[in-house]
C-alpha cells in the first residue's frame, strides 16, 4: 500500500520541483522598445489627439460610411462571430471545474428459464421487471488547478481574438477612409481634366479659325487637335477609375453594386495642419489592439504549458448516484425504494506512449513561438509609426511646393497664350506650358491626397480608433 500511494504521488512531487518558470512579454518589450521616435519631431503640434482619427477631417459622409463598414461588412461580421463561439469555448472550459450531473429513468423486463431445475408443480419459467431513477453525478477534483488554467487559457484567447477583431475593423475603418479620399481625389482630378477640355477645345477653335484663314500652319492645328483628343482620353481614364474607385467603397460598407451611389464632392481636400505630437513608443505598444492580443497570446501559451505538464499528475474523481429502484414504476417516487451509492478513484497515467511529454515539448514550442510573434508584431509597428512620422515633413514640403509651381505654371500658361496671340511664340511652347500647368495641379491634387492617407496611416499604426464603437 505503502509503494502504491509512493508511485502515485512521486509525480507530484517531481512537477513541483521542476515545473517551468511561465513567460510574458515584459522581457522582450524592454529590449525592443525605444525610449522615443527617431524621426524628426520639430513643428509637431503640442495638443490633445482626438478621441476618433475620422472627427479629425470634418467630414461627416466619411463618418457615415465608416459606421456603414462597421455594420454591414460581411466579412467583419464573420469575425465577430467567431469571437462569440471563441468566448463559448471560455464558457465551456470554465465548466470543467463543476460537477455533471445527469438524471435518468430506465426499465427492463427479464424472462428466465426453469427447464432442468424439475421443481415439482412449478413455472418452467417466470419473467421480472426491474425500474429504476436517479441522478448520476460525476466530478473532478481541480486538486493541481489545471482545469482552472484552461478555462484561463481559454478566456485569454477570447480576449485576444476580440483584440483581433477590434484591429481588424480599425484596418477596414482606414481601408474606407482611403477608399473615400481616392474616390473625392478623382473626382476633383476630373473636375480639373472637364476644364483642361474646356480650354484646349477653345484653343482649337482659336486656331482652326486662323488655319481657315492661311494665319496659322497645318502643324499647329494638328498639335492643338492633338492635345484636344489627349485630354478627352484622360477623361475617359479617370471615368473608369471613378467606376472602380465606387466598387471598392461599395463593398467595403457591405453594399451591392449600385449605379446611382454617389458621394458629396467638398470645394477641396482637407488642408492638413501638422500633425500633434505622437503617443511614446511605451504608449503604442499598450495601446495597439495587435500588440494587446499578442500578449494575451503569450498569457495563453504559458497557461496552456501548465496544463500539459499538470496532464501528469495524477487525476481525482468523485461519482454518486442517488436514485430509486424497485419492480413497480409507481414505487420509483417512493421513499422506501430510494437508493444511493458514492465512490472515489485516482487515476495515475503510468504509459501513454511518450505523448504527455510531447505536449509539454509542444506547448513549450508554442510559447516561444508567441514570444517572437509578439516581437515581429511590435517591430513592425515601430516601423509603421516611424515611416508615417518621418513621411509628413516630405509630404507637407511637396504639396506646398506643388502648389506654389501650379500657380506660377498658370501664369506661365495665360502668358505664353497672350504671346501666341500676338504671334511672339509658337504654338509648340504655348500648348506645353498650358500641359505643365494642368499636370502640376494634377499632381498638387495627388499630393494633397497622399498626404491625407499618409496622415491615416499614422492613426492607425498608433492604434487610435476611427470611430466611437457602437453598442
Amino acid at each position: 500500500m505503502k509503494t502504491t500511494t509512493f508511485l502515485i504521488l512521486l509525480p507530484a512531487f517531481i512537477f513541483l520541483s521542476c515545473r517551468s518558470t511561465i513567460k510574458d512579454s515584459t522581457s522582450v518589450e524592454k529590449k525592443i522598445v525605444p525610449d522615443k521616435w527617431n524621426a524628426d519631431l520639430s513643428g509637431f503640434v503640442q495638443k490633445d489627439i482626438k478621441n476618433y482619427w475620422a472627427h479629425e477631417f470634418n467630414a461627416t459622409d466619411l463618418i457615415e460610411l465608416i459606421k456603414l463598414c462597421n455594420k454591414n461588412n460581411p466579412e467583419l461580421n464573420s469575425m465577430y462571430q467567431r469571437v462569440v463561439a471563441r468566448g463559448e469555448d471560455a464558457t465551456m472550459a470554465g465548466a470543467m471545474l463543476l460537477p455533471h450531473a445527469n438524471a435518468n429513468v430506465s426499465g427492463s423486463k427479464t424472462k428466465r428459464n426453469l427447464i432442468g431445475f424439475n421443481f415439482p408443480n412449478s413455472e418452467t419459467s417466470f419473467t421480472s421487471n426491474s425500474f429504476s431513477s436517479g441522478i448520476n453525478i460525476s466530478w473532478e477534483l481541480d486538486l493541481w488547478g489545471k482545469m482552472k488554467d484552461y478555462k484561463q487559457s481559454a478566456k485569454k484567447r477570447f480576449e485576444a481574438d476580440l483584440l483581433d477583431y477590434e484591429a481588424a475593423r480599425l484596418s477596414l475603418n482606414g481601408q474606407v477612409a482611403k477608399a473615400w479620399f481616392n474616390l473625392l481625389e478623382n473626382s476633383h482630378q476630373i473636375q480639373l481634366v472637364n476644364k483642361t477640355i474646356e480650354t484646349y477645345s477653345q484653343n482649337l477653335s482659336f486656331i482652326n479659325n486662323r488655319y481657315e484663314k492661311g494665319l496659322a500652319t497645318a502643324l499647329e492645328q494638328k498639335l492643338a487637335e492633338a492635345s484636344f483628343k489627349s485630354s478627352q482620353a484622360t477623361l475617359a481614364q479617370m471615368k473608369r477609375f471613378e467606376n472602380n474607385l465606387t466598387r471598392i467603397l461599395q463593398e467595403l460598407i457591405g453594399s451591392k453594386p449600385n449605379e446611382s451611389f454617389t458621394i458629396s464632392t467638398p470645394a477641396s481636400l482637407p488642408k492638413l495642419s501638422m500633425p500633434p505630437l505622437p503617443p511614446t513608443p511605451s504608449e503604442v505598444v499598450n495601446a495597439r489592439h495587435d500588440l494587446l492580443s499578442a500578449k494575451l497570446q503569450i498569457v495563453a501559451s504559458g497557461l496552456d504549458l501548465k496544463v500539459a505538464e499538470k496532464n501528469l499528475l495524477p487525476s481525482f474523481t468523485l461519482t454518486g448516484s442517488p436514485g430509486s429502484r424497485s419492480d413497480n414504476f409507481e414505487d420509483l417516487i417512493d421513499k422506501k425504494f430510494r437508493v444511493w451509492d458514492i465512490s472515489g478513484g485516482i487515476s495515475q497515467p503510468l504509459f501513454q506512449g511518450g505523448r504527455l511529454r510531447a505536449g509539454v515539448r509542444k506547448a513549450k514550442a508554442l510559447q516561444n513561438a508567441a514570444l517572437l510573434n509578439f516581437k515581429s508584431i511590435a517591430l513592425r509597428s515601430f516601423y509603421e509609426v516611424e515611416n508615417t512620422l518621418s513621411a509628413d515633413k516630405h509630404f507637407s514640403s511637396e504639396e506646398n511646393k506643388l502648389e506654389e509651381a501650379s500657380n506660377a505654371l498658370k501664369k506661365a500658361a495665360d502668358l505664353s497664350w497672350d504671346r501666341y496671340q500676338s504671334g511672339l511664340e509658337g504654338i509648340f511652347n504655348t500648348l506645353d506650358t498650358r500641359r505643365r500647368a494642368f499636370d502640376a495641379e494634377s499632381r498638387f491634387l495627388s499630393a494633397k491626397k497622399e498626404r491625407i492617407l499618409n496622415r491615416i496611416n499614422l492613426y492607425i499604426a498608433i492604434g487610435m480608433n476611427a470611430v466611437a464603437p457602437e453598442l
